[in-house]
């Protein structure tokens, strides 16, 4: 992280990418060290991942990366039981 020196300047639990807009139509959320909030998926993603020093090919390796694995519907919300 580059934005952080401590674990007590990190973002609190839950402030992760949303993987869809809430009733807003906003994605993320004004809370944490600094908002997240945007219009699009994309600015989302920036605003979360490029504080920590991601540029846009890093974020796209890790959303990447992370689509190869398990989805589960209890723990995401989306998708199916098992995905």
């Amino acid at each position: 992280r580059v934005d952080a020196s401590s674990p007590d300047e990190c973002s609190p639990e839950g402030n992760l990418p949303d993987g869809e807009p809430g009733d807003n139509g906003k994605y993320g959320g004004p809370g944490g060290t600094a908002s997240t909030e945007d219009t699009e998926p994309q600015g989302h993603l920036r605003k979360v991942f490029g504080r920590m020093g991601f540029n846009d090919e890093e974020i796209v390796a890790l959303s990447g990366a992370h689509s190869l694995g398990r989805a589960y519907k209890d723990r995401s919300g989306l998708g199916k039981e098992k995905t």
